[in-house]
């Protein structure tokens, strides 16, 4: 899935929506959100993160505890890695990821790929 969202922004913003169910030691995780792409800058936007990063880092943020870290930017290679990681660490569990839709439309301005914060979000920066 992220070779291809690669492949798709290098000429397009895309845009793809996925449902994820697991069950890891016996606890039920689901989540569903989106993922949008172009160039070297991308957006994940699940149910409890969001993930951005663009030319100046990437930020991981938690919405509903109002905090973010930042660190240096991501590659799509590290956001690969980040998924194998969490289905290694599943091993012999049940994980799986559906893509419910997938699109492509014009790119979107650089600022869409950088997050908003305020002086109520805690930032820890790690750059």
């Amino acid at each position: 899935l992220v070779r291809d969202v690669m492949e798709d922004a290098r000429e397009a913003c895309v845009t793809v929506t996925y449902a994820l169910s697991a069950v890891i030691d016996d606890v039920r995780i689901q989540d569903e959100g989106s993922v949008i792409a172009q160039g070297e800058s991308w957006v994940l936007k699940g149910r409890n993160v969001e993930i951005y990063t663009n030319a100046e880092g990437t930020w991981v943020l938690s919405p509903e505890s109002m905090e973010a870290m930042v660190e240096p930017k991501w590659t799509y290679d590290d956001l690969e890695a980040f998924y194998k990681t969490l289905l290694s660490a599943s091993a012999g569990n049940n994980v799986s990821v559906r893509i419910i839709s997938k699109t492509l439309s014009e790119q979107k301005p650089a600022s869409f790929f950088q997050p908003v914060t305020d002086d109520e979000w805690v930032v820890t920066d790690l750059r």
